[in-house]
């Protein structure tokens, strides 16, 4: 590898860099608007990689931008502005493609994306969770390369995403990583209705995400499938909805989405139709926040293929 400058300050980019740097990566400096976010996110990195200047990045033919997506491409611009061509270039923003970095790609930089399909939510937490994971991948052909070799050096895999798939690619990311946060919050919501605490609601909660995620990925969607619905338990059902009236809407809108996708996988599964009929306008009240048994059906829930 040349040497590379990491393009960022925040938690991707001081984590991303970090791994790099400890797996031998020649990373020999960081770029940020701010001189003292620089110079703090550059110690993090690395003793040796220096805080520059985005004109400190000019010359050094690889370059990470780790970057706020919607900041993605106005930081090209300054790149370009500040002298930058050629060279690869690779950014870390999952709904975007290459077309992000186009001021770029116009001075003549091979543009990719290198996303790491994992929560980073700070730089010490992020530096030790890039290892063996998945990289979606796209770009030109050079920066596809250069985006290979790093997850080789990170023991990861790559997910080859064509330029128009990183939308639906991250829209699937958000809602397998952070659904979660918005699955648990409501889950302590309800707790508190149960009156269970917080602390102890998510101490008791971890080992039944965890081993729910650990079922799922295991042997897949349908075969991991358990609960009400898919026992086909409208008493169950029935007094959920009877406890969401007391519950926020958006939390109710939760448990009717959630409870709408269980429906389908459990009909997929072999639920039979008469219980799916029985259970699907109990799922439909949700919204209503009362216990409706006469809501609308959604049909098309209730095919069994």
């Amino acid at each position: 590898m040349h040497g590379i400058g990491i393009i960022g300050s925040g938690s991707m980019a001081q984590a991303l860099g970090r791994a790099l740097h400890e797996r031998g990566a020649p990373v020999v400096a960081l770029a940020a608007r701010d001189a003292g976010r620089a110079g703090r996110a550059a110690a993090f990195v690395g003793a040796a990689v220096r805080p520059v200047e985005y004109a400190g990045a000019v010359g050094l033919g690889r370059l990470i931008v780790a970057v706020s997506d919607e900041a993605v491409t106005s930081v090209a611009g300054h790149l370009a502005a500040a002298g930058v061509r050629g060279g690869v270039v690779l950014h870390t923003c999952g709904v975007r493609g290459p077309e992000a970095l186009a001021p770029l790609r116009a001075v003549g930089a091979a543009c990719g994306v290198l996303h790491p399909l994992q929560t980073v939510p700070s730089p010490e937490l992020g530096a030790g969770r890039l290892f063996r994971i998945t990289f979606g991948v796209g770009g030109d052909p050079a920066a596809v390369a250069w985006a290979e070799e790093i997850a080789d050096l990170l023991e990861g895999r790559v997910l080859r995403v064509p330029a128009d798939g990183f939308p639906a690619y991250h829209a699937a990311a958000t809602l397998a990583g952070n659904g979660v946060a918005a699955l648990v919050d409501s889950a302590v919501g309800l707790m508190a209705r149960a009156g269970v605490d917080a602390g102890t609601a998510l101490e008791a909660l971890a080992p039944l995400c965890r081993t729910s995620a650990e079922n799922v990925m295991a042997v897949g969607p349908l075969a991991a499938l358990t609960g009400p619905i898919a026992r086909g338990d409208a008493r169950s059902v029935r007094e959920h909805v009877r406890v969401l009236a007391d519950m926020p809407p958006d939390v109710a809108e939760l448990y009717l989405a959630v409870s709408r996708r269980l429906l389908d996988l459990a009909v997929r599964r072999g639920l039979d139709a008469s219980a799916a009929r029985r259970i699907e306008p109990l799922v439909e009240s949700a919204r209503h926040g009362r216990d409706d048994p006469d809501a609308r059906p959604r049909a098309t829930t209730l095919t069994n293929p």
